[in-house]
């Protein structure tokens, strides 16, 4: 005769404290898991903006300026009140595109010819350089789902590749006048020569990150307005500059904008500095270095930063 084992089952209590356990473990879990994406994400950003930062010192080796803002139809110096008294521009590219084969895109760089086309050319080379989405100009934290947004310019609606990056024009608002005038690295017209910042490389931005945090504009809410492909002629922008989707300011000392602050009004500005790291944003510096810089920097500190010969003492940050 088969010998019966009695074996002794779960009961439920101890059921609910294994499940009760494993939650507890889950829940610990996550944010440690959270923790360690939000801090690979910010080191391939950091990466980003060094490989910029690199690309743009190759550029200044060759042309002993960096780069401008973007290009234009500005013919003479751009602190030249005639020159200003035209403010569209022509051309458009900016500075993303014009460091293309510095970042390994030359075969994109020479699909077509910046220098005498306009970027709102409609040929197909000039539709494919606008539309292409480049890894190194977008944060991983930076993920809206959204890589290409649609603007009207002159001559119809445009598709532009997204960016997670803006130069720095200075402090002042995005005018077109401010935009060629500016106190920072990216002017439109002209590039910026290291003679000229007479700050110090490591106490002025160069770059800095936007996100697709909801920005607010004059034509509405805008996500991710942001392009490493140019300033298009005739952006649906209501009287701003068109430079905004690729530039951006650090606001005056009597209107200071710091890093992550939406403005009285509520809403991040879209010429603003934004990003989706936990309690700050990287910016890369004049000598080549990448900041994490907090959101509660000082507000003086923050808007000397944005200039590069203002003659200011920066203070810690």
């Amino acid at each position: 005769m088969a010998k019966i084992i009695n074996r002794k089952a779960f009961t439920l209590i101890e059921l609910l404290v294994v499940i009760a356990i494993i939650g507890v473990l889950i829940g610990l879990l996550l944010p440690a898991v959270q923790k360690v994406r939000d801090a690979a994400a910010r080191l391939q950003c950091t990466n980003n903006l060094k490989q910029i930062g690199l690309a743009m010192m190759n550029y200044e080796s060759t042309y002993r300026t960096l780069p401008p803002g973007y290009i234009d139809n500005m013919t003479t110096n751009p602190v030249n009140s005639v020159a200003t008294s035209n403010p569209d521009p022509i051309i458009g590219w900016g500075w993303g595109t014009l460091i293309l084969p510095y970042l390994e895109q030359e075969p994109l760089y020479k699909s077509i010819n910046i220098g005498s086309i306009a970027m709102n050319n409609t040929s197909p080379a000039a539709i494919a350089l606008r539309k292409t989405v480049i890894k190194g100009f977008l944060c991983p934290s930076d993920d809206s789902g959204i890589n290409t947004f649609t603007i009207s310019g002159t001559g119809g609606n445009f598709e532009l590749a997204k960016s997670s990056y803006a130069g720095v024009n200075g402090q002042a608002e995005l005018a077109d006048f401010d935009t060629a005038l500016g106190l920072g690295m990216f002017l439109r017209g002209r590039g910026v020569s290291i003679a000229e910042v007479t700050d110090g490389l490591s106490n002025t931005i160069f770059v800095g990150e936007r996100s697709s945090k909801s920005a607010k504009q004059a034509v509405g809410t805008l996500p991710g307005v942001c392009t490493w492909v140019g300033a298009l002629p005739g952006g649906d922008l209501d009287g701003e500059s068109p430079a905004l989707y690729i530039l951006g300011h650090t606001g005056d000392p009597s209107d200071p904008h710091k890093p992550n602050t939406p403005q009285p009004d509520g809403f991040y500005h879209a010429e603003d500095f934004t990003s989706k790291h936990s309690g700050g944003i990287n910016f890369l510096l004049g000598d080549g270095s990448v900041r994490f810089i907090t959101d509660n920097i000082d507000k003086q500190t923050w808007v000397k930063l944005g200039t590069r010969n203002g003659g200011e003492v920066t203070g810690d940050y």
